[in-house]
């Protein structure tokens, strides 16, 4: 029986490998250019059917009105409660245009509010920040009254299920749009220091915007007001079920960002209150409403 080396049966394997790979490739470059996909003919009831069937239209040509309740989140001194509604008309049954509105109707101080009002100190270093701690709530920026206008996009829509047995059809509403906010702010002032601009020191007194009486101690302009008007984009997302043909609920965020000053404080630290303290907040609110449909017949697809 002959034998062979090692090195030669090193040799044979790696040709038998050799050929094996070749014989495999040109397999497979057989494959690839003689691949082709397959038209599948359908036939029967299903011939030319289109993909969905009986689609419920919950939007096209329809207005919904929806009263709301919100509530602003993130912050810093004070939360906005605020009751309003909004009304949409949809073109498509993905598309709209729509306005909105509502008012603060209370506040809830946050715990770095109420701290500062129960802890703080005040002396002539932060006298024009914080005149009288007490006062410090009302002092705070305050945002009143709310509105806009926005476009609506409603790209994703299903069925849902809860617990096999309420059975609800639900979408996600994308909206852009423009705001418009009533914001109510301390009044501007200068702080002073025996009758001259402290200059971002120490400060004795303050000098109200448009009143020309000194005011000792700065504590009348602690609770001196001005209001205004902000416009900023508005932006965010809805989820939308609908229960039955007219009625669903609207689980809702909304940004709206745009600067004002939150605390009433010098933020710019050059010993007076004015445009310049006014601090970009993201100023996002979630909204539960209640969406009324009409015309209350939903119409279906072929």
């Amino acid at each position: 029986m002959m034998k062979l080396a090692p090195k030669t049966l090193l040799r044979i394997g790696i040709l038998a490998a050799l050929a094996l790979c070749l014989v495999l490739g040109d397999g497979l470059r057989e494959g690839v250019g003689t691949a082709s996909a397959q038209d599948v003919q359908v036939s029967g009831p299903l011939a030319g059917a289109t993909s969905v069937k009986k689609l419920r239209l919950w939007r096209a040509m329809r207005l919904h009105v929806e009263p709301f309740f919100a509530f602003t989140i993130g912050d810093e001194y004070a939360r906005s409660l605020i009751v309003g509604g909004e009304a949409r008309f949809h073109f498509v049954d993905w598309f709209g245009i729509g306005g909105w509105g509502g008012y603060t109707v209370g506040k809830l101080d946050m715990d770095l509010t109420k701290e500062i009002q129960s802890k703080s100190l005040t002396n002539n270093a932060n006298r024009l920040d914080l005149p009288r701690r007490q006062n410090f709530p009302d002092q705070i920026g305050r945002l009143n009254w709310w509105s806009g206008v926005e476009l609506h996009f409603m790209p994703f829509r299903g069925k849902l299920a809860m617990f096999q047995k309420v059975f609800f059809d639900a979408d996600l509403d994308f909206f852009v749009g423009a705001a418009f906010v009533g914001v109510e702010e301390r009044t501007n002032a200068v702080g002073l220091n025996e009758g001259a601009p402290s200059g971002g020191g120490d400060v004795t007194e303050c000098l109200i915007e448009g009143n020309p009486t000194i005011d000792p101690g700065c504590t009348g302009s602690q609770l001196a007001r001005s209001k205004r008007t902000a416009i900023a984009p508005s932006f965010g997302i809805s989820f939308n079920a609908f229960f039955h043909d007219f009625l669903g609920i609207a689980l809702r965020w909304r940004g709206i960002p745009f600067k004002y000053n939150t605390g009433g404080t010098d933020n710019n630290r050059d010993g007076q209150i004015d445009s310049n303290d006014r601090i970009r907040q993201f100023n996002n609110m979630f909204t539960f409403g209640l969406i009324f449909v009409l015309p209350p017949k939903t119409k279906t697809t072929d």
